[in-house]
């Protein structure tokens, strides 16, 4: 019989420091876990434009002919 295998749960670190933040921490949309006194880099703004042009796409009505 194998040995039953022992699960472990990641830490809640840091992203930048690589110091322990249990409760304080927050995440951000790259996954990654940050202190108060660090942040991420991830561009919102980009995410946000990307999100509407998907969810959004652009309308285009026929040519109309000339008389």
């Amino acid at each position: 019989m194998a040995p039953p295998a022992t699960v472990t749960k990641a830490k809640n670190r840091c992203k930048a420091c690589r110091k322990k933040v249990g409760l304080l921490g927050f995440p951000c949309r790259c996954g990654g876990m940050f202190c108060g006194a660090h942040a991420c880099a991830f561009d919102y703004k980009a995410a946000g434009r990307e999100a509407i042009a998907r969810h959004n796409p652009l309308v285009v009505a026929p040519k109309i002919n000339k008389i």
